[in-house]
């Protein structure tokens, strides 16, 4: 398995949440290098996870040095803690994509869920995960804020990720972002 065996979260279910345009957006300027900023929500919804006792997971395409620049500077702020980081090297190659299977992390697949903004990269396992609208630094985005309550909802109640995320099918993309958008 990709994560220890014993589980990080107290609430027996973990997060497993994309770094980039999922998060953060990160862009390079010139002649002043690159910065990263939070997708409006991103300290709430990491905080609001550990405060439900998610074990939280993010799982990155990207390089291991880049992602670890970046969760480090978000670990620094107030209820901010990501129990593991799984990088592009454990991700399959799947094409130009990289594809995050959750069964090799070693958790009970019916208490894990993906948020992505790629949902290729959660094809494996369609059924729990979450496809949120990439963020380009729009400052105007509320998808963070709209899904916690589902997460929320997913721990008091005790069900499957693919029960809950069935029940809510109608509603999670325009919580997830995508109002007006075709999303097919």
């Amino acid at each position: 398995p990709l994560l220890p065996a014993h589980h990080s979260g107290v609430s027996g279910y973990t997060a497993v949440i994309d770094l980039d345009e999922t998060l953060v957006h990160y862009s390079e300027a010139e002649g002043s290098g690159g910065r990263f900023e939070m997708r409006p929500g991103c300290i709430e919804f990491l905080s609001g996870l550990q405060a439900l006792g998610y074990e939280i997971v993010v799982f990155t395409a990207a390089t291991q040095d880049y992602a670890d620049w970046v969760v480090d500077q978000l670990e620094t702020l107030p209820g901010v803690l990501v129990h593991h980081r799984l990088y592009r090297q454990h991700a399959l190659p799947w094409g130009p994509i990289f594809v995050k299977d959750l069964a090799r992390l070693g958790r009970k697949l019916d208490r894990t869920i993906i948020l992505d903004n790629v949902k290729e990269n959660f094809m494996l396992q369609p059924e729990h995960g979450i496809f949120i609208y990439p963020w380009y630094s729009e400052g105007d985005d509320t998808a963070l804020f709209d899904l916690l309550p589902l997460f929320e909802e997913l721990v008091v109640t005790r069900v499957s990720v693919p029960s809950i995320l069935h029940k809510y099918s109608d509603e999670i993309p325009s919580w997830a972002g995508f109002d007006g958008v075709d999303i097919e």
